[in-house]
């Protein structure tokens, strides 16, 4: 059997893959990136990559079980096509008026609904290349980022519904909830202190002093 990554290398990120709810690391506040390496610049490709597989158009660090403050947007959702953003490290701030749009996440599949958030917010960042980034942004590229910092933020996007709608895909949680416990059962997934032993490693090797 292979080493673990950290058998070798205590800053090592290991294959990256898309988690579904309720894995940890998505109710767990992502922490900030002290340091870029080329470890960090290979997994924001691989971002992108399970991003295209599965025809998204944003991706958070939390979501590829990685507990560090990054999340990447196309908002064509097409490799090649439109631009690429990466967000490291972001704020948000100037919410301006209202927009209701439905949303669904890559992490609950089979999950959509009506979300209700500001139209328009700034968001400052640092790019991939250790350069400052601030937008000013409207309309489905808005959204898309604060879907996405909402991720960093340990939080999902049935948490901003409104209590009736919140009863509605209870049951569809539930259910992932089951189908994710099942295969932890049979040996298909780690267990949750194990998952969790992961990403304290990882966040002690970059988002520590």
């Amino acid at each position: 059997m292979p080493d673990s990554p950290a058998a070798t290398d205590p800053s090592a990120i290991g294959p990256l893959e898309l988690v579904e709810f309720p894995h940890p690391a998505l109710r767990r506040p992502a922490k900030p990136l002290l340091r870029l390496d080329d470890a960090i610049r290979e997994a924001v490709s691989r971002m992108f990559e399970i991003m295209y597989e599965a025809e998204g158009i944003g991706l958070a660090a939390n979501q590829v079980a990685l507990p560090y403050r990054i999340f990447v947007v196309n908002c064509t959702g097409r490799q090649g096509l439109g631009e690429e953003h990466v967000f490291i490290n972001p704020v948000l701030s100037r919410p301006r008026g209202t927009a209701v749009q439905e949303e669904g996440c890559l992490s609950l599949p089979g999950v959509r609904m009506d979300v209700r958030r500001p139209e328009r917010i700034v968001v400052e960042a640092w790019s991939l290349a250790g350069e400052p980034i601030k937008l000013d942004l409207d309309g489905l590229f808005a959204r898309v980022v604060q879907h996405e910092f909402d991720h960093l933020e340990g939080r999902l996007f049935p948490d901003r519904l409104p209590e009736a709608a919140a009863l509605e895909v209870r049951h569809q949680l539930e259910g992932l909830a089951q189908v994710f416990a099942g295969k932890q059962s049979r040996g298909e997934l780690p267990t949750d202190a194990t998952l969790v032993a992961e990403l304290d490693r990882l966040e002690a090797a970059r988002c520590r002093a």
